[in-house]
């Protein structure tokens, strides 16, 4: 385990309080919705794991759920609802707050993105800063998405925050440690979350085979016992899920989105093409990497495009990337895994309508945050601060419209 200062350690706290107080007020005076939004779902779900069952009985809201021989499904991994059980179990399902259950598991992450950046540098990997870390650490948690999503409370997108919560820690040990097991326990937990995270492994197989080019020279033997460890928990979780979908559905490889209660302007589409084709390529790269904003003629002003804005947009820093060109296997696997990463987001049959910005992005921030690191060099730049402070406050933005359309 890297040796961690306790200035360091001080710092994170700090990070996490601030991050979490800044979600927190945003939704009660931002948003000005502080509770737990009829399509929460996953406390539900939680309550009614408690009770020996997986389906929910009489949802407060029928969107987005799969219904199967007279009962109302959750299709999405059950991650957040494992996580809220201990909530639930004390107080019971009227107790459980997911909007303030967002905000802290947020808080972590920035807290958990800062202290990966650190540990990168104590590795001599990067040469920032503690300060040039913060700077990072708060383009992840007020500069990008991450910031509006940790305030809403709504099933898919706690379901999202707590999966990058997890991503974080795999990496992180990965990067300060030598426990494999705990980083593919880690991984295999972001799973029960977003199964296509597991696309992110070929970070941590870097982040090992760097490690041990450095310190032992490289040795299959060693890197084999790595690789065998790592993923033996993510192959448990995979059977886990394909058991989870037998428990529901009857069948191993049914999620339930293809029956699921979506809006109807993608019925046709899902009809017509499924949950993932190349059809879907062409419009979902648009709304990545190019899409505007609109322009309201009644009202005169620039408003968010529901369907998905440019990352370029919300987080106008990515321009860095073009900085960040392969140097070690670390950046390598960076690249790899943001580049298959995009693959099922890409070809997916919506852009996770209705959001601000392109919240699936928040899938790829990890290895993107890392690789901004890299490309940042020996400091967070003047120029580099100036494009951080700006996706701050287009993100405010987006926190103010999505919770307030019409403000």
């Amino acid at each position: 385990m890297i040796p961690t200062p306790r200035r360091v350690w001080a710092t994170a706290a700090l990070v996490f309080v601030a991050a979490a107080a800044i979600y927190w007020l945003s939704a009660v005076h931002l948003v000005g919705r502080p509770h737990s939004p009829d399509v929460a779902y996953f406390d539900q779900l939680a309550g009614a794991i408690l009770q020996g069952r997986v389906h929910l009985l009489n949802p407060p809201s029928s969107h987005d759920l799969t219904f199967h021989n007279g009962r109302a499904y959750v299709p999405f991994p059950p991650l957040p609802a494992l996580l809220i059980l201990p909530w639930v179990a004390l107080g019971g399902v009227e107790s459980v707050n997911t909007v303030a259950f967002s905000a802290a598991i947020g808080g972590a992450n920035v807290s958990l993105m800062f202290l990966l950046l650190q540990w990168l540098a104590a590795r001599g990997w990067t040469h920032l800063t503690v300060l040039d870390n913060v700077w990072l650490a708060a383009l992840f948690g007020v500069g990008s998405v991450h910031w509006y999503m940790a305030t809403i409370g709504s099933v898919w997108l706690v379901s999202q925050i707590c999966t990058v919560m997890f991503l974080l820690l795999s990496v992180g040990m990965a990067v300060a440690g030598d426990a494999p097991i705990l980083c593919g326990a880690a991984m295999a937990a972001a799973m029960l979350g977003r199964p296509h995270v597991a696309l992110c492994y070929p970070l941590l197989l870097a982040i090992a085979m760097q490690r041990t080019r450095e310190s032992e020279g490289c040795e299959w033997n060693r890197m084999a016992s790595w690789i065998l460890r790592s993923t033996a928990p993510m192959a448990a979780t995979a059977v886990a899920l394909l058991a989870y979908n037998w428990l529901r559905f009857g069948d191993l490889l049914d999620f339930g989105y293809a029956k699921q209660n979506v809006a109807g302007r993608f019925t046709e589409s899902l009809q017509t093409y499924g949950l993932f084709d190349s059809a879907y390529i062409p419009h979902n790269l648009w709304t990545m990497w190019i899409a505007p904003p609109l322009w309201d003629g009644a009202k005169q002003r620039l408003v968010p495009d529901p369907e998905g804005m440019s990352v370029l947009l919300t987080t106008p820093a990515f321009v860095y990337l073009a900085r960040a060109r392969p140097r070690n296997l670390v950046m390598v696997g960076a690249w790899l895994s943001f580049g298959l990463l995009l693959i099922p987001l890409v070809t997916y049959y919506n852009t996770g309508w209705v959001q601000f910005g392109y919240r699936f992005s928040l899938d790829f921030m990890v290895p993107v945050t890392m690789l901004l690191a890299f490309a940042a060099g020996h400091r967070v730049s003047w120029p580099m601060r100036g494009l951080i402070v700006l996706g701050v406050l287009v993100n405010a933005w987006g926190v103010v419209w999505h919770g307030n359309p019409d403000r």
